[in-house]
């Protein structure tokens, strides 16, 4: 059987990236059921994470935060740093999906630390992102600014338009700051 539910998560995975988000969810229950009769607490954990990403796509903020909710402290049991930080990813933008701005910025920077610790520079840019979207939402415009350029720095060897982007922020941030 487990050969078989990798097939229906792979599958549901494919429905998902393609926006057929009632079969992904369909895919996702499945496993979700498989991982609850073997007690499996990491696979119940991703599967109510895969769950809660696709009940976001389709606009379900509360079902999407019930499902993520808890999956953090399952990982952290198993010591999976990297799942435990998306997780927890994961229930910060359920909450920023239910205007609750304050407690997804709190949130997020959590995950930033778990990504630092971890050297995930890319994770760590994209959740940079959603913290200065978040900032400057709730009108931290100097804070968003530092984020995004914060961002900026994550890249190894960032594209020219990236490096373009973060001379203007820079800019920007000096002609407002003095």
């Amino acid at each position: 059987m487990g050969e078989d539910i990798e097939t229906i998560k792979q599958q549901a995975l494919k429905d998902y990236n393609r926006k057929h988000y009632e079969e992904a969810i369909d895919g996702f229950k499945a496993c979700l059921t498989h991982f609850e009769s073997l007690n499996d607490e990491l696979g119940i954990a991703e599967a109510r994470n895969n769950l809660s990403v696709t009940h976001l796509g389709m606009k379900l903020a509360q079902l999407a935060y019930e499902e993520v909710s808890g999956t953090d402290e399952a990982f952290a049991r198993h010591g999976d740093r990297k799942r435990q930080g998306m997780a927890i990813a994961n229930t910060a933008a359920a909450l920023e999906a239910l205007n609750r701005r304050e407690e997804a910025l709190s949130l997020y920077e959590q995950v930033l630390d778990i990504f630092a610790e971890l050297g995930e520079k890319e994770m760590r840019a994209s959740i940079l992102r959603r913290v200065a979207d978040l900032q400057l939402k709730t009108r931290r415009g100097y804070q968003a600014i530092a984020s995004m350029e914060a961002a900026y720095d994550q890249k190894d060897k960032p594209p020219v338009t990236d490096s373009l982007f973060k001379r203007i922020l820079s800019f920007i941030r000096s002609k407002l700051t003095g």
